[in-house]
Formats: C-alpha cells, sequence, structure tokens
C-alpha cells in the first residue's frame, strides 16, 4: 500500500467502526456521523504519527 494512502485507509476504518458502534446504541444518526467524523481524523494523526515513529 502506498505511504499516502495507508494513514487514510485506516482513519476510515476507525470512523466506520465507531459510526457503526454508535447506531448500535442507537445514538441520533446526526451525532453518529459527528463521532465517526471525529474518530476518523483521530485515527489518520495517530497512523501518520506510527509511521513517524517507526523511522
Amino acid at each position: 500500500m502506498k505511504k499516502k494512502l495507508k494513514p487514510i485507509v485506516e482513519g476510515l476504518a476507525v470512523g466506520i467502526v465507531f459510526f457503526s458502534i454508535t447506531l448500535l446504541f442507537e445514538i441520533p444518526f446526526v451525532m453518529s456521523i459527528i463521532i465517526g467524523l471525529l474518530a476518523s481524523v483521530g485515527g489518520y494523526r495517530n497512523s501518520i504519527k506510527m509511521d513517524k515513529e517507526e523511522k
């Protein structure tokens, strides 16, 4: 996988997981989207941070 694509894919994966979990707990749809987006951003930043630490 390309270096630039990996953080994006990992961020999306984290966001989708959090979005799915919040829907299971019957949180309103808009709140679930917001939580999923925030988790995606966090997953993206964490992936970049982990790549820097590997080097």
